[in-house]
């Protein structure tokens, strides 16, 4: 528990200077309180001046410099985190420069703490010309949420209460919110990286966020591909809505790219040249050539150039669209299937239809981007009888 404790200094004309010793977390602060009093006056014990009538306003501020003290430490200091020496240390200067400010000896404007939430704008503006723009916004979402969460939880967000109480508070608070696991997994992960940062810095020597229990949630969303057959399927499928069938047929298309929605826009006839599309990946930045269908020609003459949506009126799009395909039974199998269609599932059912009809993983790793072979099989939706069936005739089998 923290203690804090006055004792007068050595007498000079009749007054002594009381000294104020403010204990915590193994570590002491002696410093000057900056009130005088006759040494006859002072009564340890009772940690007052009397008489008390005479000394009103010198215990006043007595009692007041304890306070500072003890709600300094409440900020500093949250309950369940346990923090390094060096952090400890760092945290006794900053009360140190406050109780400054505090006493009058320093004005206000000459401290400026980075706190977490700030350091996040510097963040940005250091990875501003690295990072796409719309990578670094979502951190201004992550701000927002911690901000929230601060509020409604009265949880103070910085430096040293990231750890396994925060971690606890703030991945229930999102729940509530209505966020899907993988967005808030997504959320720790920046955590995770603002904090790898400041200790980089030297901003903190909290290493919370590195233990297990601070884990990165996430599950297998958007698990769906579709068949060469069902994209056929919903190619031919009547909507009257002409906003709805512009994305259904955009999707399709994508469907034989492999692209992300965010090169959606790339695909345009001075980016295609001999039959194959050109174009840099706007996340990873490589460059990569696609082969195009007949088909893909043939939605792009529709449309000339195409413009194409933010990715949440897409899938909300998407959504609708899926919802009538169910609706039609367009295709035979799982009509479950069509509820769960994302901008994403184009991606994912171009790689799963090149590997089933026998493209070399490599080759469509060369599109989509794929460092590895794991990564890649984890990526496509392929059973065990499509497996199967993909390999009947190869010569092994025969």
């Amino acid at each position: 528990m923290p203690s804090v404790k006055f004792y007068p200094d050595k007498e000079k004309n009749g007054k002594c200077v009381l000294l104020v010793s403010f204990t915590f977390s193994h570590e002491r602060l002696r410093l000057s309180s900056g009130l005088h009093v006759p040494i006859a006056n002072w009564e340890q014990e009772e940690q007052k001046a009397k008489p008390p009538k005479d000394f009103a306003e010198t215990n006043k501020r007595i009692r007041e410099t304890v306070n500072f003290f003890l709600d300094k430490h409440d900020e500093l200091f949250p309950k369940g985190v346990k923090l390094s020496k060096e952090e400890v240390k760092r945290k006794a200067n900053e009360i140190t420069e406050a109780f400054k400010i505090f006493t009058g000896r320093k004005k206000a404007e000459e401290i400026v703490r980075t706190t977490l939430l700030s350091f996040i704008e510097i963040f940005q503006d250091r990875y501003k010309n690295k990072f796409t723009s719309s990578h670094l916004r979502h951190y201004n979402g992550l701000k927002m949420h911690l901000e929230d969460f601060q509020n409604k939880k009265a949880f103070r967000v910085d430096f040293d209460t990231i750890g396994r109480d925060f971690y606890l508070k703030f991945t229930n608070h999102l729940k509530e919110k209505g966020l899907k696991p993988n967005t808030i997994g997504a959320h720790i992960k920046r955590v995770k990286r603002l904090m790898n940062e400041a200790i980089e810095d030297k901003l903190t020597t909290n290493q919370e966020h590195h233990k297990r229990e601070f884990k990165i949630i996430k599950e297998d969303v958007d698990t769906v591909y579709l068949t060469i057959n069902e994209i056929q399927a919903l190619y031919e499928m009547q909507i009257d809505n002409q906003s709805k069938k512009k994305i259904r047929d955009i999707f399709v298309l994508n469907c034989f790219t492999g692209l992300r929605h965010s090169d959606w826009d790339k695909v345009s006839y001075e980016n295609i040249h001999e039959n194959k599309l050109y174009i840099k990946t706007q996340k990873t930045k490589e460059p990569v050539i696609i082969p195009v269908k007949p088909l893909v020609m043939e939605i792009l003459g529709k449309y000339g150039s195409i413009d194409i949506p933010t990715l949440q009126k897409t899938n909300e799009a998407l959504r609708w669209i899926g919802d009538l395909a169910a609706d039609k039974k367009i295709a035979s199998g799982n009509p479950k299937k069509w509820l769960e269609i994302r901008t994403h599932t184009a991606r994912r059912s171009f790689a799963t239809n090149a590997y089933l009809t026998g493209i070399p993983m490599r080759d469509i790793m060369q599109v989509t981007g794929h460092r590895s072979t794991e990564s890649f099989l984890k990526y496509i939706r392929v059973t065990k009888l499509e497996t199967a069936e993909k390999l009947k005739d190869h010569p092994f089998f025969s």
